[in-house]
């Protein structure tokens, strides 16, 4: 008896669920229909994605170019460039012209000590000779 309850049972709840199925079929596409975008939603979406992208690949494509281009330019200054051996040349001429300078210098305190000199000579011979001139 019990198979046969359970079948009368399953029989009384068929007609429910068939009425039943339909809107919940449809409550659930509904659902996902909401839930996910069309075809035109996802292609428009794809497209505004693809123009994202292309213009950041150009944006891109430009710094690089920009890069190139300031890289070469910094390539091209350092070329210039004295190399380590003329930067020592340059320091060791540099140190001659010092010492020359040095040189120099020390001569010009000479010659104003001698010019120094040589004016107090010139001043006593004055003098002395304005004292003779004076006592005759």
């Amino acid at each position: 008896m019990m198979a046969g309850e359970i079948i009368q049972g399953i029989k009384d709840w068929v007609w429910i669920m068939g009425a039943i199925a339909p809107f919940l079929v449809g409550a659930g596409m509904l659902y996902l229909q909401q839930r996910f975008p069309t075809k035109a939603e996802h292609a428009e979406q794809t497209k505004a994605l693809k123009d994202a992208v292309s213009e950041l690949s150009a944006k891109v494509e430009q710094r690089r170019t920009n890069t190139d281009a300031r890289l070469s330019r910094l390539e091209a200054v350092t070329e210039q460039l004295p190399s380590r051996k003329d930067i020592e040349q340059l320091g060791m001429r540099l140190g001659e012209v010092e010492r020359s300078t040095a040189v120099a210098a020390e001569a010009t305190r000479g010659m104003e000590k001698l010019l120094g000199s040589v004016a107090r000579t010139a001043d006593m011979m004055l003098q002395n000779q304005l004292r003779a001139e004076g006592g005759r």
